[in-house]
């Protein structure tokens, strides 16, 4: 925290004085603010009222208690400042979405408090978004209980005992996922921007939705199977989960709104972090690659590869970002970087020099991570945030195919340059027209997975599998690594038209 920030120096004094009487003249006095400004300021850093915030502060730090101390909820009313335990009571369920005896029975936690501005600007929103999964959680674990308090023991409803009690287990299970996930988004909320807290919150809810709701029909559709006196014994126990599939729904879409709210604050946010994330992997290639451009040293291919792709992270815009792409590029990396290692054998000394690459590789696994993180299943990052899912069928075919024979173009490119010594000017000249005519068949390939016109692709890859199939043969004892790079370009076409 930022003590020369005055703003920031309040919320210091609310902590160290959070079981005293405050007021907003003694908190302005104490950083020598008039009372209108400090409100002004204090509104703009922490996104909530001076008196609000200590009111959240002070239940935080009670519900916290709750689960980890056994005080009664009159001394923890007393201690934070209340008069009395209903007083506490309407205060904390206002906040929290439950009763304090709810929260503490459930073992509902708070997330991490934030301790930087941009945090506290989220930290109602998310509250908020905490206060219905809270409620969530309470009512579908009342649910289990009072359905297995009322589901009847006569012998003609054995029946129904062990369909009630299995409805029971699924208002329960749903409790449990949903303390589950909220234990997920305790564990990451200290994260400044809390991005992935709110997408897990969501997420959470929705499938809770569907999980109520589809229980409900369930128990809907077998009452309308039984017999009239037991749809009418059971009545209750239906309207009951009929009433938390509602309630589901409800809070579901309250959360939506919060996170609604927010989601132009958020997505600037992601794109910047995505931007950040981009332009260190960029630094990466860019320094690993001009190690290897040595005119002194044979890594001429793996400096051209990486230089490849260290220009794609710097240039590619984000909303062009995909998953595919970046596990694209990670791939083309796992094969750079598994050939500098076999170089490194040969060549101990330029072990340093080769690490650039792992290093390259790494910024790139944390660029992925972070997108694998954004909504949408391909986590395209556009200029409003928005994912989008990019179709993966003949498309992705010639994706895959793409990034196949890149990566035997890569190898070819490396196996010509180890070979140069052994070849003549004309085997070196005819391997480097094969390399480039493999080259356009990647060309090929990428532009019918965006959609691009027919192209014979498979017949440009036969015309190469054919051509370096003859220079391996010129080439005698030397030509295996040729060969087998021949074999693999042909494998896909079984797959091809």
């Amino acid at each position: 925290m930022d003590n020369r920030n005055p703003i920031f120096r309040s919320l210091g004094m609310i902590e160290e004085k959070i079981h005293e009487k405050l007021t907003v003249e003694t908190l302005a006095s104490g950083v020598h603010f008039s009372k209108y400004h400090y409100q002004r300021l204090f509104r703009e850093a922490v996104g909530d009222s001076v008196m609000g915030y200590v009111a959240r502060r002070r239940i935080a730090l009670a519900a916290e208690e709750l689960v980890q101390s056994q005080c009664t909820i009159l001394d923890l009313a007393l201690k934070y400042g209340y008069d009395s335990h209903e007083g506490f009571t309407r205060s904390f369920k206002s906040y929290m979405g439950v009763t304090p005896a709810e929260y503490r029975k459930y073992c509902l936690r708070l997330p991490q408090r934030e301790k930087e501005k941009n945090a506290m600007m989220y930290s109602k929103a998310t509250d908020e978004m905490m206060k219905e999964l809270n409620g969530l959680i309470a009512e579908a674990g009342e649910t289990a209980a009072y359905t297995r308090k009322h589901r009847g023991d006569a012998p003609e409803a054995a029946f129904y005992g062990r369909f009630w009690e299995f409805a029971a287990g699924r208002a329960e299970r749903m409790a449990e996922q949903l303390k589950e996930m909220r234990d997920r988004i305790t564990a990451i909320a200290g994260r400044p921007d809390e991005i992935s807290a709110r997408f897990l919150i969501v997420k959470a809810v929705e499938d809770a939705v569907f999980e109520a709701g589809i229980t409900a029909f369930q128990v809907g559709l077998t009452m309308a199977r039984a017999m009239p006196e037991h749809r009418e014994k059971f009545a209750v126990l239906c309207e009951k989960y009929d009433t938390l599939a509602g309630h589901a729904r409800k809070r579901a879409e309250k959360i939506a709104g919060c996170f609604n709210e927010l989601a132009a604050l958020i997505f600037r946010d992601m794109r910047k972090q995505a931007a950040g994330k981009m332009e260190k992997a960029a630094a990466a290639g860019r320094d690993a690659a001009k190690a290897l451009a040595a005119p002194a040293l044979p890594y001429g291919y793996l400096a051209e590869e990486v230089g490849s792709l260290a220009e794609g992270f710097e240039s590619l815009p984000l909303e062009e970002v995909t998953l595919s792409w970046l596990e694209d590029g990670l791939l083309r990396l796992e094969t750079a970087a598994f050939a500098a290692e076999v170089d490194a054998l040969r060549a101990p000394s330029d072990s340093e020099i080769l690490d650039g690459i792992s290093n390259f590789r790494e910024r790139v696994r944390e660029t992925l991570e972070f997108f694998r993180s954004l909504p949408g299943e391909e986590g395209m990052l556009g200029e409003d945030g928005r994912g989008v899912t990019l179709k993966r069928t003949e498309e992705k075919k010639y994706g895959d195919l793409a990034t196949q024979e890149r990566i035997l173009l890569f190898y070819l490119k490396g196996e010509i340059r180890k070979l140069d010594t052994c070849l003549d000017a004309g085997q070196r000249d005819a391997l480097e027209a094969v390399g480039g005519r493999l080259g356009q068949a990647v060309e090929m390939a990428r532009r019918r997975a965006e959609g691009a016109g027919e192209a014979d692709v498979a017949g440009l890859l036969r015309a190469v599998y054919d051509e370096m199939t003859s220079q391996a043969e010129r080439l005698g004892a030397y030509g295996g690594p040729v060969r087998y790079l021949a074999e693999a370009v042909k494998a896909p076409l079984q797959y091809l038209k």
